[in-house]
């Protein structure tokens, strides 16, 4: 860890990418991997990252600029070289099926920190076309979208149980050490990868305390692979920095499927907590995954805070044609159970209704 400027994150174009379930654990390696391990020709994919977790829920955030860098150079890459698309979809396809069967094999075993350093460097691997996918879309031409995004939402929907299955895989790792150090696995989720390394190098812990705090909330700021990981009131000050003032009664985003509806919405961060869900609610989240497809079902229109037009919610809204705004930021801040809103995806605006 590594003493890092606040000052220097103080920008006015930071978007969020995701939003999820993942521990403290996986963040320090993605915050990493983001600023210096994943390069597209002489950039990191973000030179600067910003990434929350609160009890076990996570957000990543990136500048726009450094998106709109990344979405550029992808789309010529792809334009000077049409095989790339089909290339990167198909290493994605073969790097998510190799890390599902490492996952299988290993899910069980004795936690070693050479199992750890294997399991991190395949994520490594599988990150570069999982970004490439993802990001390379929300800029392609259109004509050249048309034609490409079959073969992209294939590639796709075979890499979307990964992320879910390598939480899964951390947590019962963690599970193992969690007896040995008589720690709760939740405070070992709540550890960095160098903190990890050094309880297998030097049989040594940071106080439960200490990880109690971290996971009840916390914050990196990741810039070029170095790190700082801030807690209590530190934390309300990077949200003024990447949060965006907010409009009591609208949001905007983009339309991933066209239509116009009105519902009452329904916040669900966690869809195995969602019995007061009704047939013709509007979802409201953070991102969806496989897990939130029966809610989905019952949904009348979509609302996430962040993806773009690959991402699981996008995909389904089209096969179950329903109207969907992605990439709002702040829907799940604005919106409260029960509020009557208008999900107008000709125009990606969600407004409530007076």
């Amino acid at each position: 860890m590594k003493a890092i400027n606040i000052q220097k994150f103080k920008h006015d174009d930071w978007t969020k990418i995701w939003d999820g379930g993942w521990s403290i654990l996986s963040c320090s390696d993605f915050g990493y991997q983001y600023t210096k391990g994943i390069r597209f020709g002489k950039r990191p994919f973000a030179p600067k990252s910003i990434i929350f977790v609160n009890s076990g829920r996570s957000s990543g955030w990136m500048r726009q600029s450094d998106r709109d860098i990344l979405g550029s150079f992808l789309s010529k890459q792809a334009l000077r070289y049409p095989k790339n698309i089909i290339q990167v979809c198909s290493e994605l396809k073969k790097q998510s099926k190799d890390i599902l069967s490492f996952i299988r094999k290993h899910g069980d075993t004795v936690a070693s920190l050479k199992l750890y350093e294997e399991f991190l460097h395949r994520i490594l691997i599988y990150y570069k076309p999982h970004i490439n996918v993802k990001y390379v879309v929300d800029y392609l031409d259109p004509k050249f979208l048309k034609k490409s995004l079959p073969v992209l939402e294939e590639a796709r929907l075979t890499a979307e149980p990964v992320f879910k299955r390598t939480e899964e895989f951390l947590t019962s790792f963690v599970k193992i050490l969690s007896k040995e150090t008589k720690y709760n696995y939740k405070l070992i989720l709540s550890l960095t990868s160098d903190e990890v390394r050094e309880y297998f190098l030097k049989n040594k812990l940071p106080a439960k305390k200490e990880l109690e705090q971290r996971y009840k909330e916390c914050v990196f700021l990741h810039e070029n692979g170095e790190y700082i990981l801030l807690r209590n009131k530190a934390v309300n000050s990077v949200k003024k920095i990447v949060q965006p003032k907010i409009n009591k009664s609208e949001v905007r985003g983009f339309a991933a499927f066209k239509g116009k509806v009105r519902g009452v919405a329904r916040i669900v961060l966690d869809p195995n907590k969602s019995k007061a869900f009704k047939n013709g609610d509007i979802l409201i989240t953070g991102s969806t995954r496989p897990e939130f497809l029966p809610i989905m079902a019952k949904a009348k229109a979509f609302v996430t805070d962040s993806g773009g037009i690959l991402s699981h919610a996008a995909i389904t809204a089209r096969e179950m044609k329903k109207p969907c705004v992605i990439g709002t930021q702040i829907g799940t801040k604005v919106f409260k159970d029960g509020d009557l809103i208008e999900v107008d995806a000709n125009n990606g605006i969600v407004r409530k209704v007076k």
